[in-house]
């Protein structure tokens, strides 16, 4: 890997100059020993995938629901505000490594198992297409990409921001969401670790977008573990 060579030539460089520097032989293994630890802190802290919260907004002809998005590792905590009351009216707390979903009702204080259910599909073919369009939102450099589809009459434009979001796609995999948005955009390729932080679905029988959604703050932080514990006063559901 990239980060790997060049920690390697650094070190090489480092190296040559502890050994030809004799008379300061203290302070060149003072600073071998800080580079070391500062550049390695570096590189690995660039390879990590992100840690932190995502909010983000859906609005259709007829509502506005807000979301939050806790991510830690292999763990996604799933909030929807309501637009009216600014509380969690539900929750969901997906494990991406076992595939498996909870889902919390807050009110009556349960906890339910979330099944996939049948794997979502559309109908006919696909034309994706990668603009080259490019542009900046909430920070994040975003590529513009267009998935068309002239059975289903819909059209969707993303706009995907790297930034090693590398839980997303394994997400939609658990979440199986049956809506236009979430099937067509499994269609793009080259985009992991990206995250759409603009989408618009686009009808094209009337010409009229129908569903946009849209990142409205990006937090890149450390989260606490206990985000997706469930709460130990709630009662799990029983069929």
């Amino acid at each position: 890997m990239l980060y790997i060579r060049l920690l390697n030539s650094f070190l090489v460089s480092l190296k040559k100059d502890y050994f030809r520097n004799t008379k300061s032989t203290h302070n060149m293994k003072n600073l071998f020993l800080t580079s070391i630890f500062a550049i390695t802190g570096m590189f690995i802290a660039s390879a990590q995938s992100f840690e932190g919260v995502i909010e983000f907004k859906k609005q259709t002809t007829t509502d506005t629901i807000n979301y939050v998005y806790y991510i830690k590792g292999e763990k996604v905590r799933i909030d929807e505000i309501g637009v009216k009351s600014k509380k969690i009216e539900g929750s969901f707390i997906i494990d991406l490594k076992s595939s498996s979903m909870l889902s919390l009702s807050h009110d009556r204080k349960l906890c339910f198992d979330n099944a996939s259910g049948t794997l979502a599909v559309m109908t006919g073919k696909a034309e994706v297409k990668k603009t080259g369009n490019v542009k900046t939102l909430q920070g994040f450099k975003c590529t513009e990409y267009v998935v068309k589809n002239a059975d289903e009459k819909i059209q969707v434009t993303y706009w995907m921001g790297s930034g090693k979001f590398d839980f997303f796609f394994k997400l939609l995999k658990v979440l199986n969401r049956k809506d236009r948005s979430a099937i067509y955009i499994q269609q793009l390729t080259g985009v992991d670790g990206m995250f759409p932080f603009l989408s618009s679905q686009l009808n094209l029988e009337t010409g009229k977008d129908e569903i946009k959604m849209e990142v409205v703050k990006v937090q890149k932080k450390v989260v606490d573990a206990t985000q997706f514990d469930v709460p130990k006063d709630y009662q799990k559901f029983q069929k």
